[in-house]
């Protein structure tokens, strides 16, 4: 081979070896989550609004030890919250609707229905906090004020 073929042929090798190494990645779709900033207080109140059958995703960071409030108003709405743990998984359901699975904490899973919760958190990381409209409400969207506090 001679000097100016070889000098075709090398930039060529280097691209096709280098995207041979990267593999496909797949295309993740996740739901809208909503991260929870917590002011010089450790605390903030979110207002936001459900439709019937809705759901809304947040996330607090938060060190192991650490005391997480959660409290949902008005009460009346239908609303309530499950609080997963940090190794929780996200996914978006068929519906479009934020799917969590995982562990949930103590007095904070599904069949709790809770609208006020307080507890330590175990580990470092990330926690899921899933609001959600009770299927039997009223068919209107629910107003609502979500309140954080972190110490």
């Amino acid at each position: 081979m001679n000097r100016r073929s070889t000098l075709f042929v090398l930039p060529l090798l280097a691209t096709l070896s280098l995207s041979s190494l990267a593999p496909a990645q797949p295309v993740v779709n996740l739901p809208a989550m909503k991260p929870v900033t917590l002011g010089g207080s450790g605390a903030s109140t979110l207002a936001g609004e459900l439709p019937p059958s809705g759901k809304a995703l947040y996330t607090v960071q938060a060190k192991a030890g650490q005391t997480l409030m959660v409290s949902v108003m008005p009460v009346s709405t239908g609303l309530s919250f499950q609080v997963f743990r940090s190794d929780a998984a996200v996914a978006r359901a068929a519906d479009g609707q934020p799917l969590v699975t995982g562990a949930t904490l103590p007095d904070a899973g599904p069949a709790d229905r809770a609208t006020a919760w307080i507890g330590a958190l175990p580990r470092d990381g990330v926690y899921y906090v899933l609001l959600a409209r009770d299927p039997a409400a009223p068919p209107a969207p629910a107003a609502y004020n979500l309140t954080f506090s972190l110490q």
